[in-house]
């Protein structure tokens, strides 16, 4: 064979696939498209595509291990990218799920359309999945291709304490523990609260240093929680600004705290979590989110209204 006639080494497709994979996600991140789901379903698909396609498998090898070493291969490729496009490491983990979801389905599809349909497997898969993609691809792209986004979620709690205790425990300065829910381990804190004061008009601040690359490549930011109004019954707040790594995923818009006294002495507390869902697609985002904003306000009755208070 003629040397010129060999085809390269495997590394040569995936680093020209980490290229195409970085330049698809800048371009998209630079458009007004950056959060729709052009990001997170069309480009994880054209990556899928690709390296299916062109990457060299090797010979005789069974379905399960073709399966394996494209999540192999694509995880090197999703991770890359992200060193190159200087994201960090939230990113790649939203971006990974659903991103093996994808194939997943992709690949059984293949393996049951090969299975009952051996001379039209190639046909079948040309057929539908990428023409679901592409119109699932287009969320977000558009007002009447979105979804809702405001949303909001509630956490109740009764606690063994009347009103004035618990509003003062909200006024005393903030300390958030370490331990947390698994899901919201992976979110840096802040590394520093200036917070103890329960006047309408006082902000509280918090500052975030996220390391992307979890000792370096650092992103810094500022999060200002402004209580608008104070009274017997309830506790309002407004986010009047957010630079931190969190704005980049949704917009917090503020809280509501009510209470209400209860006969034996104990008092039911309510908090109101609003914010705006950022990211599309809906059917994975929003789920996701509402479920860190859960965790979120379970934490924050933990770590701010209880400070040691039982409640159920």
């Amino acid at each position: 064979m003629h040397p010129f006639a060999m085809k390269p080494p495997k590394w040569v497709y995936l680093v020209f696939l980490v290229g195409i994979g970085t330049l698809s996600v800048r371009a998209l991140l630079d458009s007004s498209f950056a959060n729709s789901a052009l990001l997170y379903v069309a480009t994880p698909f054209l990556i899928s595509f690709l390296l299916f396609q062109f990457v060299p498998k090797p010979e005789r090898t069974g379905s399960l291990r073709r399966y394996l070493a494209h999540l192999r291969d694509a995880t090197i490729i999703m991770l890359a990218t992200s060193a190159f496009l200087f994201e960090g490491f939230i990113c790649v983990l939203f971006f990974m799920p659903i991103y093996y979801l994808g194939v997943t389905i992709g690949f059984l599809f293949s393996a049951f359309s090969e299975k009952r349909h051996p001379s039209d497997k190639n046909r079948l898969r040309a057929s539908f999945i990428p023409l679901i993609v592409a119109v699932m691809a287009l969320e977000g792209t558009a007002p009447s291709t979105s979804f809702e986004r405001r949303n909001q979620v509630t956490r109740t709690v009764i606690m063994d304490a009347d009103v004035a205790t618990l509003q003062s425990n909200m006024a005393l300065p903030v300390e958030l523990p370490e331990q947390r829910h698994w899901f919201l381990s992976i979110f840096p804190l802040p590394v520093d609260v200036q917070a103890g004061s329960l006047e309408a008009g006082d902000v509280h601040r918090l500052r975030f240093i996220y390391k992307r690359w979890f000792f370096t490549n650092i992103k810094e930011g500022e999060f200002h929680l402004r209580i608008d109004s104070v009274s017997d019954t309830e506790v309002v707040t407004s986010v009047v600004e957010n630079t931190s790594y969190l704005a980049a995923y949704l917009n917090l818009r503020g809280t509501r705290v009510t209470f209400k006294e209860m006969p034996d002495g104990r008092t039911e507390v309510s908090l109101t979590i609003e914010y705006d869902r950022m990211l599309d697609p809906a059917w994975y985002f929003g789920p996701m989110q509402r479920y860190a904003v859960e965790r979120s306000g379970d934490y924050f009755i933990d770590a701010v209204f209880a400070r040691g208070i039982t409640y159920e």
